[in-house]
């Protein structure tokens, strides 16, 4: 163990890599360029936020953590979870023993003794998950939802009681951003110490989602979010801990803007012929990525055999059931590191097209999320701006002005966590980043290029790209190959 080591974790939810430039992003951007920046990094499919906290403190892909999806059916506890509702995700939690089917940083840091905090604005059930066992080991987790939504109201309250109140909640976020950030900086970095720290910002995500990625009250919410990681590297500086401490900036998925009205999945499938329900053919859990849990393996071939006829229906993922073959025309569950009794039978994601809908950013999405107003931000999928995501190290322990172009992700960031600290973890799915620390000389890692394609004829195929390092996979994108742009 490392004993003056420490980390902090800074996730920007929702950031896409492209926006990251010195007019938007003066800090994040300098930090980049002066640490060692990951230019390549991938989150994990879907590209979720539960999806990718849970890959964030487990280092592994959901094929092996369970968080298969920020909703998904889950009969232990009656049916679907909402993972971002906090006393749903909590009861499951007790229900399950355990939410997460991999061991997460809390729990390994506590074996160790020594104590992860986390302290965010995302969503309650969110920042319930980065440390679902905080309250049982004595740990810190402080939900700005309030206190009765956070995972340690004991221990959260004593931060509140010395700190000041918690803001409420604003579009842009700003006030809560710097609650955070300035209650790890005053509070809980030199009271309670903890070996690894999670500050979770909500922006810029919701601004993205609710007033769409290059609106001004998205710019507005990005500026501040950097200006408030400004204000930690500079108290990083300025308190001593310039050798100590070491920052971690990442994000946990891009986004892509939503093309026209909700597709309204529901009535296309009873347009069809099909029944939805628990007692019915199958049970669908909509979105711009949707899962479908059938009632048999005819069941599953009629509704994949009509979802390919579908020219709003993108990549398909299917299990083989009954211990059948793969369905013809489909990928297995496995070609995108989703392999898990937790999964839909039917896993499809909706189309995408690579068009700039304002002339700026590329990416655009159907979708089946009535709450998301037409042409805002939204993300699930398997573009290459939702799977693109921010990585970027700053510290004693790794190299500076260095740029790594292999592919990494949210899989890596809990393996060199743990190397740093000088801790043994358990099997993951990431990596050590070996390549971003000081004094590594050794070679640069390659990578292979690994396509997975289904087909039906010649009229129908569809294929997932990755890359592989080392035993490590990566994610690049999806599609159905030949599809036009969206209509």
């Amino acid at each position: 163990m490392k004993s003056d080591i420490r980390f902090v974790i800074v996730a920007f939810d929702g950031l896409r890599p492209d926006m990251v430039d010195a007019g938007l992003m003066p800090n994040l951007t300098a930090f980049c360029q002066q640490g060692s920046h990951c230019t390549d990094s991938r989150a994990v499919f879907p590209t979720e936020t539960r999806v990718n906290q849970a890959s964030l403190i487990t280092g592994c892909h959901p094929g092996r953590h369970g968080m298969v999806a920020n909703k998904f059916v889950e009969p232990a506890v009656g049916g679907l979870l909402n993972t971002a509702d906090f006393d749903a995700l909590s009861r499951a939690d007790e229900a399950l023993g355990g939410i997460l089917t991999a061991p997460s940083l809390g729990e390994i840091l506590h074996g160790a003794g020594q104590q992860l905090a986390v302290i965010g604005c995302g969503t309650a059930g969110g920042n319930r998950l980065l440390h679902h066992r905080a309250r049982a080991l004595g740990a810190l987790n402080i939900s700005l939802h309030g206190l009765d939504k956070s995972a340690t109201p004991e221990a959260g309250g004593a931060v509140v009681d010395a700190f000041g109140p918690i803001p409420k909640a604003d579009l842009p976020n700003r006030d809560q951003i710097d609650w955070v950030v300035d209650a790890y900086m005053e509070e809980v970095a030199p009271k309670r110490d903890p070996s690894v720290s999670i500050l979770w910002y909500s922006d810029p995500d919701t601004p993205f989602h609710y007033r769409g990625i290059e609106s001004p009250e998205a710019a507005a919410a990005i500026r501040h979010a950097d200006a408030a990681f400004g204000r930690l590297l500079q108290w990083r500086q300025t308190s001593g801990r310039e050798q100590s401490l070491q920052v971690i900036a990442l994000s946990d998925h891009g986004h892509v803007a939503t093309h026209g009205e909700a597709l309204a999945l529901e009535d296309k499938f009873a347009a069809a012929g099909f029944e939805l329900g628990a007692t019915a053919d199958a049970t669908l859990i909509p979105g711009t990525t949707a899962a479908l849990y059938v009632r048999d393996g005819t069941t599953q071939l009629r509704l994949l055999r009509w979802l390919q006829a579908q020219s709003w229906c993108g990549p398909i993922f299917a299990r083989a059931m009954n211990g059948a073959e793969q369905p013809q025309g489909t990928l297995p569950l496995a070609a995108a590191n989703l392999e898990h009794a937790r999964s839909g039978d039917i896993v499809f994601v909706l189309a995408r097209d690579q068009v700039a809908p304002n002339g700026g950013l590329m990416g655009r999405c159907l979708h089946d999320n009535p709450e998301i107003p037409i042409g805002c931000g939204l993300h699930g999928g398997l573009s290459p701006y939702e799977v693109s995501s921010v990585l970027a190290f700053s510290g004693s322990l790794f190299a500076s002005q260095t740029q790594i172009t292999a592919p990494t992700g949210i899989i890596d960031v809990l393996p060199t966590v743990l190397h740093g600290l000088g801790l043994e973890g358990p099997a993951v799915d990431g990596r050590i980043l070996r390549e971003i620390l000081a004094g590594h000389d050794g070679a640069a890692p390659t990578a292979k290029r690994q396509r997975t394609s289904a087909e039906i004829g010649a009229h129908y195929r569809q294929s997932i790209q990755a890359d592989i390092v080392a035993d490590s996979r990566y994610l690049a994108y999806g599609q159905r190959d030949g599809a036009a742009d969206l209509s």
